[in-house]
């Protein structure tokens, strides 16, 4: 039973990355028509843009400008969703932490672009270069952010594992794995790797994150080649190496645990405050335009 809740919850999991992915790739399709369409305006110098027939519809102030600056507010909106769910929201039936941070990623990155159609390429105002700078250091932590995410020991519904858990499912793998008949000398011995406690650099632990996924290709490889060289292995290969993947995944876990931990929390904590200097100065930047800037859908002339 156990068994098929979680094959329903992976797939539901990998329906709803594909979900957040096809509307990603629709947006960023449609942002790169009006790109190719506005090419004209847009690869322009600013000072000669005035006298373009598009200049009164892609400019910032004008209707499709002010459209685009909508929809990017209500993106990053929603981007916020992935922390209420996260920090106040405890039920599954609205979607799994691992599906608000798809949806987290593809309204952020979608979002900038929105951003850069709004400030048509050419950001003129202090505030608003201000803001722009902020969201492209924002984005630019997020991706890095992302890299981290997922070497993260996570359970499917996208909680973070704790040293335990990853304990229990390194000993699963290892035990699937020598029922299976693979020799046990290929499972480091059968003992549990050695967890490291000590703190280390930012850097440091940004280079062990490296270090570790490399060494976990290598594991997998050196696993890979010895089951499909055995003659009683090979045949069971499709069943024995997603397990072997996994061995060589929570090995990793298990060893570097409280370096990718705390380095989680290092990037999270400078995301965040990033995040909220880029909301600060972006709303002081719509309050602003919509209370003395000159805009023609209110009226003004320019």
């Amino acid at each position: 039973m156990m068994e098929a809740v979680t094959t329903i919850t992976a797939r539901k999991r990998i329906l709803d990355f594909f979900v957040a992915l096809a509307i990603g790739l629709s947006a960023s399709a449609f942002l790169v028509v009006v790109f190719v369409w506005g090419w004209g305006y847009y690869g322009m110098p600013r000072l000669e843009r005035p006298f373009h027939p598009y200049h009164n519809f892609l400019r910032p102030s004008s209707l499709a400008g002010l459209l685009f600056g909508i929809i990017a507010a209500g993106l990053f909106v929603l981007n916020l969703g992935y922390l209420i769910r996260k920090r106040f929201i405890n039920l599954r039936y609205v979607g799994s932490l691992r599906t608000w941070m798809d949806f987290h990623v593809v309204t952020g990155l979608v979002g900038g672009g929105v951003v850069a159609f709004h400030a048509a390429f050419a950001p003129c105002s202090a505030l608003g270069i201000l803001a722009l700078v902020a969201l492209s250091i924002t984005l630019l932590t997020g991706i890095v952010g992302r890299y981290i995410y997922v070497h993260i020991p996570r359970s499917l519904e996208g909680r973070e594992l704790e040293l335990g858990q990853v304990r229990e499912q390194l000993d699963s793998c290892r035990e699937q794995l020598e029922q299976a008949g693979v020799n046990a000398r290929w499972l480091h011995e059968g003992e549990t790797p050695e967890i490291r406690h000590q703190r280390v650099g930012l850097a440091r632990s940004f280079a062990s994150l490296i270090i570790g996924g490399r060494q976990r290709r290598r594991d997998y490889r050196q696993l890979r080649r010895a089951v499909l060289s055995s003659s009683e292995l090979k045949p069971m290969a499709r069943q024995i190496l997603p397990v072997a993947r996994n061995f060589c995944r929570h090995w990793q876990w298990m060893v570097r645990y409280h370096e990718w931990r705390d380095l989680l929390a290092s990037w999270r904590f400078l995301h965040r405050w990033l995040a909220i200097v880029m909301l600060i100065v972006a709303s002081f930047h719509i309050f602003l335009a919509f209370r003395y800037a000159d805009l023609s859908v209110l009226g003004g002339l320019r």
